[in-house]
């Protein structure tokens, strides 16, 4: 779980003047602000749970429980382009992309925007900001950002490398693995009911079978393909940002990576992230 903490005081390089209060970082507007924010991630990596929950901001409170404002994130991808805004009438929101479509573990950045245009009178004892705004009458336009939290990546793994295309002429229960560059990615081509089986399954255990071998054929392929550093740092896989991911998230984990040709082995490494699970027993990946 991932806590952001936005309050005013919090550093800031720039923010932007508003004809309104703000909750967020170097923003004054409402003193004793916090927008605190906790990202859960998924099990299967292509999701997440936020928990919104503002503090001291009784204006934006109020127009949350008058449906005047609504909770928000905006999920993206620099290196494809990829950006989609969700919303939520609840403070827990859950929120999804497809791994495919990014090439890169996503960004995001959660908010509250105003769902409807409305005119206030403001009041720093009432509304809890600044006592600059005290009989100041602000119009809060529809889709203004009320709160505005750190923009946050989630720790990479392996799964946000991995790109799954179906292949109808692929026998029943094949895959193969390549690789895809600018952006490095993994494409695991598979039957269409394997393709089936690992988008609609909910058997953890035999859903970490299929991906145990999977996982494999990928460390094997960067054993084979990019074992050696290219004569430059202009030409080494260091320069690409996801396999340099990669390659911290395994160092994280204490595990060899593919340059480490005494100790890496593809199927240990493997078998370390996606244990078989024998009998009734359940393991935490």
């Amino acid at each position: 779980m991932t806590r952001i903490i936005t309050a005013a005081d919090s550093e800031s390089n720039a923010v932007k003047s508003q004809r309104y209060p703000v909750l967020e970082a170097g923003n004054l507007s409402f003193p004793r602000g916090r927008y605190v924010v906790e990202v859960t991630p998924q099990q299967r990596r292509s999701g997440c749970l936020l928990e919104h929950d503002v503090q001291q901001a009784k204006l934006i409170t109020r127009l949350l429980d008058q449906g005047a404002a609504t909770y928000c994130c905006a999920v993206s991808s620099p290196v494809s382009s990829y950006r989609w805004v969700h919303f939520s009438a609840e403070a827990l929101q859950k929120i999804g992309w497809n791994p495919g479509d990014m090439g890169e573990p996503p960004l995001f950045t959660p908010m509250i925007v105003a769902s409807e245009s409305r005119s206030v009178q403001l009041c720093s004892e009432r509304d809890e900001v600044h006592r600059f705004w005290t009989g100041r009458t602000v119009k809060i336009e529809k889709g203004s950002r009320l709160a505005v939290g750190r923009v946050v990546r989630l720790k990479p793994t392996l799964l946000h490398l991995l790109r799954f295309n179906r292949d109808p002429e692929l026998d029943a229960g094949r895959f193969r693995v390549d690789a895809e560059s600018q952006p490095f990615q993994f494409v695991v081509t598979v039957s269409a009911d394997l393709h089936r089986f690992l988008q609609y399954d909910k058997g953890e255990a035999s859903w970490g079978h299929i991906m145990t071998h999977i996982v494999t054929a990928c460390f094997a392929l960067l054993q084979r393909d990019f074992l050696t550093v290219g004569e430059s740092d202009e030409d080494g896989w260091q320069v690409d940002r996801n396999l340099e991911a990669l390659a911290d998230f395994l160092e994280q984990k204490g595990l060899p990576h593919w340059e480490e040709a005494e100790s890496f082995r593809p199927e240990e490494v493997a078998t370390e992230l996606y244990p078989h699970l024998l009998g009734n027993g359940t393991q935490e990946r």
